[in-house]
């Protein structure tokens, strides 16, 4: 799978971190965010260019790094079918992909320490959509999903 990823400063040292672990998995990542010894990028731009991607269809599914995850989750949640979820745990991870179907992974590296970000985003890639639910209730997951892209499209003009 292909994906964009996006960081600020407070996101460089775990972007490269999830970059070579996305690789170790045969995926690839195209950074869309601040680079080492580049200009400053803040967080609301660097997950305003990954989230815009997604948006556009370009890339199914990416992840976003600053300092908490709390600021790019925000600014990603802006853009029309970008479902983005800040995840600290491999359970969160697995229910939003399995339950809420996002698309985008928003990361802390304040607050999260590589081995287990990890572990975070290989729960997220891995996790379909309707995972572990009854036929029944992957209808009614479908559905939510389909409610909740009506509040978007009524919303977000």
């Amino acid at each position: 799978m292909k994906l964009a990823i996006g960081s600020t400063r407070a996101g460089l040292i775990l972007k490269k971190d999830i970059i070579d672990y996305l690789k170790s998995l045969g995926h690839e990542a195209d950074d869309l965010g601040m680079k080492e010894g580049g200009d400053f990028v803040p967080y609301y731009e660097s997950a305003a260019r990954v989230a815009a991607q997604v948006s556009a269809g370009k890339y199914s599914k990416a992840i976003i790094i600053c300092g908490t995850g709390a600021g790019s989750v925000i600014v990603a949640n802006k853009f029309k079918k970008v479902y983005a979820v800040h995840a600290s745990s491999e359970y969160e991870a697995t229910q939003a992909a399995a339950v809420n179907n996002a698309n985008v992974l928003c990361l802390g590296e304040w607050v999260t320490p590589p081995q287990h970000a990890r572990r975070i985003v290989e729960a997220w890639l891995t996790t379909k959509f309707g995972t572990g639910f009854e036929p029944q209730w992957v209808d009614f997951l479908k559905d939510s999903c389909d409610k909740v892209t009506e509040i978007e499209t009524e919303n977000l003009k």
